[in-house]
């Protein structure tokens, strides 16, 4: 049997969709920063539910390779501080990758809390041009 209900993605989407336009016009003022923090909670759960399927295999992968080690990222990321700590990456080629992978959780990290700023930074990066 085929399940057409909705995932909880979307689920998530129609309550924001259906709270940006029905909800949100009509809050009194004082009542307006209320309205707007759940709008971003939604807005974040939504993302999360969509980015985390897709990114955290990568980042996993990305991570358990500087551990040398398998698992997923609940799993390898107190491993890896636990690693930095113990100066596994002080090396300097060591933390050359230490860094791209951080940048990269970072990265993901950001793509779900603060896509705004995510998109703002890569257009910093194009206006300075130095790569940062």
């Amino acid at each position: 049997m085929i399940n057409d209900d909705p995932g909880a993605r979307d689920l998530v989407a129609i309550a924001l969709h259906s709270f940006r336009e029905a909800i949100l016009p009509v809050v009194p003022a004082e009542q307006r920063f209320t309205a707007l923090m759940i709008a971003n909670a939604l807005g974040t759960a939504e993302r999360e539910l969509t980015a985390g399927t897709r990114a955290e295999p990568a980042l996993a992968a990305a991570v358990g390779g500087l551990l040398g080690e398998d698992g997923d990222l609940p799993t390898l990321l107190p491993r890896l501080c636990a690693a930095i700590g113990a100066g596994r990456f002080d090396a300097p080629d060591r933390q050359t990758a230490l860094r791209a992978v951080l940048k990269d959780i970072t990265r993901a990290r950001l793509a779900v809390s603060n896509p705004k700023r995510l998109a703002a930074e890569g257009q910093g990066d194009e206006r300075r041009g130095d790569g940062r």
